[in-house]
């Protein structure tokens, strides 16, 4: 006995998924960063939307396509987020001659509004030993302080603008075989350093663990640190060498900081640009077909995915669980940060 005489035939089986016909339906008429000639085919690609491909493409269809999320959001986003605007705001306000004092109280002032629900009129409660309102405070103030004489310099473009707050949009060089569209690069990059040789990318990350150099291993290669080179590259016309991230670890009561250096030659580019169309074709197939499978070996990673109780589920019941568990947003990464 075969497995298609177990269950269906593939060709039966291909014929019932694409996922709306099990409710699961899709909209990208509205979405910039999607093709208007071919729905589900994204066209503005940052590296959050082709990590979740990479990831699983069932994933992918869920949170970038659908716009599936959490109803509640993870505290570990909303605080890297949070961290970041605080960072950003921080290094504009030096960026444009304010003293260390005057900025960092314009930062931490931003990010106690920031962190006040307005609905709830009380301060965000993370419920979380480590991330939570306080220590965000704390993370800002320690950092910041630290580096307030920073060796680090923010570059300043041609026209003497500080490469602040940068918003990439650029030509990948790749096409799509079935609409003859561009495939645009695009994301946010924090701002770009330099030393007395070489020009970077700089990036912050938390987390609660050690800063031990297994921790920074993760960003090499890394989906995102290879964009963000390239992009420095590219879009802004810096000769980068990759990205200085300045690594946070939140503990109770404790800040811990570590300064590293994941190198991007261009010989590493040139491949991670390779592979690329390996997997924008994979993307585009996938809206041709109107099939997003699922990686079943990915399930478990990074802490388990938010969809795993959803594709444990008969197919049937997925809409249901989807709906209950879950809000929908629109992820466009073209607009450009301040539009929305």
């Amino acid at each position: 006995m075969t497995a298609s005489e177990v269950t269906k035939s593939a060709g039966e089986l291909l014929e019932e998924f694409p996922l709306e016909a099990h409710g699961i339906d899709f909209d990208t008429s509205s979405n910039s960063s999607f093709s208007r000639q071919l729905p589900g085919l994204q066209l503005g690609i940052d590296s959050t939307s082709l990590g979740e491909f990479k990831t699983c493409p069932r994933k992918y269809f869920y949170s970038i396509i659908c716009g599936y999320q959490p109803r509640q959001q993870s505290v570990h986003l909303t605080f890297g987020l949070l961290l970041h605007s605080g960072v950003e705001t921080y290094h504009r306000a030096r960026s444009e001659g304010n003293s260390h004092e005057d900025a960092l109280d314009w930062t931490l002032d931003n990010g106690l509004k920031a962190t006040w629900v307005r609905e709830l009129n009380r301060p965000w409660s993370a419920d979380h030993p480590q991330k939570n309102r306080l220590s965000l405070t704390r993370a800002l103030v320690w950092y910041l302080d630290q580096y307030k004489d920073d060796a680090l310099k923010v570059v300043h473009s041609a026209d003497g603008k500080p490469l602040v707050e940068l918003t990439f949009k650029f030509d990948s060089g790749y096409r799509a075989k079935a609409t003859g569209e561009a495939f645009t690069l695009c994301g946010h990059l924090d701002r770009i350093v330099e030393t007395s040789q070489n020009r970077f990318v700089a990036d912050v990350k938390t987390t609660t663990h050690q800063l031990a150099p297994r921790y920074f291993e993760q960003f090499d290669p890394d989906n995102q640190f290879s964009l963000y080179s390239l992009a420095g590259k590219v879009a802004f016309e810096q000769d980068v060498k990759g990205v200085i991230v300045d690594a946070l670890q939140i503990g109770t009561g404790f800040i811990r900081m570590h300064r590293h250096l994941i190198s991007r030659d261009s010989a590493k580019l040139d491949e991670w640009l390779a592979d690329l169309e390996v997997w924008l074709s994979a993307m585009e197939q996938s809206a041709v077909s109107r099939k997003w499978p699922m990686n079943d070996k990915a399930c478990g990673l990074y802490g388990g995915c938010p969809f795993r109780e959803v594709c444990a589920s008969s197919p049937t019941s997925r809409r249901q669980i989807l709906d209950s568990q879950f809000k929908r947003r629109t992820w466009d990464p073209l607009i450009t940060r301040g539009d929305i």
